[in-house]
């Protein structure tokens, strides 16, 4: 069997938050991960559209920034940015 290289192999312990709601006319379904590999982050995964992103309570407030992680509308990410604050 052939051994592949890889740069990093670590396992960890990880708390997970499942969250859904709507906010707005828009549906949100959250998974929030947290570990110590990213301290003062949490992974916020949209289950919807698949996508991931590593944020804090100071990139969240950047204009234009969950709207290109996630793929949103500025209405949508302004909806979101309105409850992230409470589930980081």
């Amino acid at each position: 069997m052939e051994q592949h290289a890889f740069l990093e192999d670590l396992t960890q312990d990880t708390r997970t938050r499942f969250v859904s709601f709507t906010a707005g006319s828009h549906r949100f379904e959250l998974a929030l991960m947290k570990a110590e590999r990213f301290p003062n982050q949490t992974m916020v995964i949209n289950l919807h559209k698949n996508r991931q992103a590593l944020l804090d309570q100071d990139s969240i407030k950047v204009d234009g920034h969950l709207e290109h992680l996630f793929q949103l509308s500025a209405v949508e990410a302004e909806e979101l940015r309105n409850y992230l604050p409470d589930l980081l």
